[in-house]
């Protein structure tokens, strides 16, 4: 079945609000085997794996792209930019976060990550697809959007934009109408940098997305997700330990194929990793560690994820904080309940 009709109810309504005509070039590169591997793939590290209520849906690396490759289609109407948008996740592995962890677990010098997938620059299909629209694959490459589509938070690029109205949708913080009123305030603007930044036009607009960013922030720093980031990166430790997989098979395999070689491995502990990874279901908190080692308890921290999103005023263009005091003490509060306590559960690894 076509990617275009395969998505879920509320994919294709969140891909509505950014879009009500998707480029037909984008539905065709869609359904190339070449992003099979990423359509199964958890943009939210596998947390759907886990019993949590939390990020309970199915929402991938490739989705996220699409949905990107909508949003830069409606506001540029260029299509090198949207292809660099869809093309990106390639070149990321499954369970992201554990890529740093395995390199400096395991000493690991000069790694270089997969720039893209060379199968995918290799595919005639591919080429042949994006030729006849009059581009060129080093085109892509070599335009002098990245800040737009990927600067990192507290920015407001594509990949944040849609990051976070996605989730909030998903996640039910919204519905599809508050979505909607949201991205109809965006536009695009230069920055305190001089850099293209999405920009909302109304302030009120500019603080409720700040607010959403904060709720969907609030997820990625509990301890429910990051316990699960944590055991998988060492579930992953013991199986690369092992030489079941190796570091690249990360960028090469999809997270059921690399689930599937842990279910069937001779390592009992890594079996019982698993399944214990897709039984979680409660985390504990406390100020220090534990010496019982029948108990698994980490501490793991993360930077806060939020939007500072820029507002177009009759005065110029400024950050939210700037202009709303509101949005200052939210972040100052937000910052201060940090999930920094340790965490465990009644397992042994």
């Amino acid at each position: 079945m076509a990617y275009i009709d395969s998505r879920t109810d509320s994919l294709r309504s969140i891909h509505s609000v950014y879009s009500h005509d998707i480029p037909s070039y984008l539905c065709n590169l869609a359904d190339l085997k070449e992003f099979d591997r990423i359509k199964n793939i958890s943009k939210n590290e596998g947390i759907e794996l886990t019993k949590f209520n939390l990020f309970q849906y199915r929402y991938t690396r490739f989705d996220h792209a699409f949905g990107m490759s909508i949003i830069l289609d409606k506001f540029l109407g260029n299509i090198s930019t949207s292809l660099k948008a869809l093309l990106k996740e390639l070149s990321k592995p499954c369970f992201s976060y554990s890529k740093e962890y395995l390199i400096d677990y395991f000493g690991i010098k000069d790694f270089k990550e997969p720039e893209l997938n060379t199968n995918f620059t290799a595919s005639k299909v591919v080429t042949d697809l994006i030729l006849n629209k009059g581009v060129l694959l080093e085109d892509i490459f070599k335009s002098n959007d990245d800040f737009l589509i990927f600067a990192k938070f507290p920015y407001l690029s594509c990949e944040n934009l849609e990051y976070v109205l996605s989730n909030g949708y998903l996640l039910n913080i919204c519905d599809l109408k508050e979505i909607s009123e949201l991205y109809n305030w965006i536009t695009i603007d230069k920055n305190e940098d001089g850099e293209d930044e999405f920009c909302f036009t109304n302030i009120q607009m500019a603080y409720k997305f700040f607010r959403l960013s904060l709720e969907v922030g609030k997820k990625l720093r509990s301890y429910e997700f990051k316990i699960t980031k944590s055991l998988i990166a060492d579930v992953l430790m013991l199986m690369v330990r092992r030489e079941d997989i190796a570091l690249n098979d990360l960028y090469n395999l999809s997270e059921n194929e690399i689930v599937a070689r842990g279910n069937q491995c001779s390592d009992k502990r890594i079996r019982e990793g698993w399944e214990e990874i897709v039984n979680l279901n409660k985390v504990y908190t406390r100020f220090n560690p534990t010496n019982d080692k029948q108990k698994y308890c980490v501490k793991l921290d993360e930077k806060p994820f939020y939007i500072d999103p820029l507002v177009k005023t009759k005065a110029g263009v400024f950050r939210l904080s700037g202009l709303d005091k509101n949005a200052e003490s939210d972040c100052e509060a937000y910052f201060a309940t940090d999930t920094d306590m340790y965490m465990y559960i009644d397992y042994e690894l």
